[in-house]
């Protein structure tokens, strides 16, 4: 099969359920980390099934997609449990540091990394913080302002109250600017 043919229909059919697999992916998920581990993996997914059935293959590109990431978190969620019981400490907390990468040219624009490296910086203090929060409020933080849903667009897909979203959302913010500055 032609790789520019399947790399254009995946393209095509990223565009255009990304959004929705967050969204159901963030609103299923027990902890925020894992979050880009099972999009990606969905993704993944996606792109060998093109290449081995064909891009012809998929009826309905939407469905197929959130049934991918239901898989990928019905795997995660029994892989886990497994792990934990072979091993009892078992963290999922650990900081991820490779969804923090720059992608810069340092020769060009000196400048702009600086102050890049400095919001990495702040993003990166911030999220920590964020995740010092209960999962809700990460889940919460995570759909207003990555996936930018409304918050009666949240509340919904969390089953909680409007105020309760709002609640969330303005009191952790105003801990955020209170501990990180204004522009926080």
């Amino acid at each position: 099969m032609n790789t520019q043919r399947i790399e254009e229909k995946f393209n095509e059919i990223y565009d255009k359920t990304y959004h929705q697999c967050v969204v159901y992916v963030i609103s299923k998920c027990n902890h925020t980390s894992v979050i880009p581990d099972i999009i990606q993996e969905t993704y993944i997914a996606l792109y060998r099934i093109l290449k081995d059935k064909g891009i012809d293959y998929l009826k309905n590109p939407e469905a197929y997609v959130i049934r991918i990431a239901k898989s990928k978190i019905y795997q995660h969620y029994s892989l886990k449990e497994k792990v934990k019981r072979i091993i009892p400490l078992f963290d999922i907390n650990k900081e991820d540091e490779e969804y923090n990468h720059a992608d810069t040219d340092i020769e060009q624009y000196e400048n702009e990394i600086e102050m890049a490296i400095e919001n990495k910086e702040l993003l990166s203090d911030i999220w920590s913080f964020l995740q010092t929060k209960p999962q809700k409020v990460q889940k919460v933080f995570y759909l207003f302002y990555y996936a930018e849903l409304s918050i009666p667009e949240i509340a919904k897909l969390l089953h909680l109250n409007q105020s309760t979203i709002k609640n969330y959302i303005y009191r952790t913010t105003h801990e955020i600017r209170k501990k990180f500055g204004k522009d926080g």
